[in-house]
């Protein structure tokens, strides 16, 4: 598996995958989730994905509940992760970041 913003993927997809990121692109799984890491070989969501919920709370942003699923089954494997997380950042320095990483990673602002 490959970060959802690897830049050996259409660029337009590594933008969407920042935008679901910051909550301005709806998910892309079901129940609000987010894929995180995704498949290296071609990026499709059928092979399966490290998923999380994102959440934003007033000054901050949380990554929990990590998971892997794909995208033709219900279900979410959320016990081999049940360890990981959460994670909260500040909203700013959050943006701040992925905005700066999808700069670098095409050159471009989103």
């Amino acid at each position: 598996m490959v970060s959802a913003l690897c830049v050996d993927y259409a660029i337009e997809e590594v933008k969407k995958a920042v935008g679901r990121l910051l909550l301005t692109e709806k998910a892309d799984l079901p129940n609000n989730r987010r894929s995180l890491f995704i498949c290296s070989g071609c990026g499709d969501l059928g092979c399966g994905a490290i998923t999380a919920a994102v959440v934003k709370e007033r000054d901050t942003i949380t990554w929990k509940d990590f998971g892997f699923e794909n995208n033709y089954e219900d279900a979410v494997l959320l016990e081999k992760y049940k360890s990981l997380g959460p994670f909260t950042f500040k909203t700013e320095q959050y943006e701040g970041a992925l905005l700066q990483a999808i700069e670098r990673l095409t050159g471009s602002p989103t």
